[in-house]
């Protein structure tokens, strides 16, 4: 079960790592992800670990990226509305 209110980044494998800026997407994916298939992955960046998916296609991946960013967007801005209420 992953609750996405907690992923703290959704990010492309072409993505630079902020804490190695020389290379792209999480240590783990740089470590299965198959060459071929960097266009088609991406990962969900949580506390204490990643998930990290492989799409079908570029496109589809396109497609997991903006949707997954979109709902922990909106699951992130529900929780600061959310807490911003309770201190008024």
């Amino acid at each position: 079960k992953l609750d996405l209110s907690t992923c703290q980044e959704v990010r492309y494998a072409e993505t630079s790592d902020p804490l190695n800026p020389l290379l792209t997407g999480t240590s783990i994916l740089r470590k299965k992800c198959e060459a071929d298939n960097i266009d088609k992955s991406f990962s969900l960046i949580f506390p204490t670990r990643t998930v990290d998916i492989t799409a079908e296609t570029a496109d589809q991946c396109r497609v997991l990226v903006e949707g997954f960013s979109a709902i922990c967007f909106r699951l992130h801005s529900e929780e600061d509305w959310a807490t911003a209420s309770v201190t008024l």
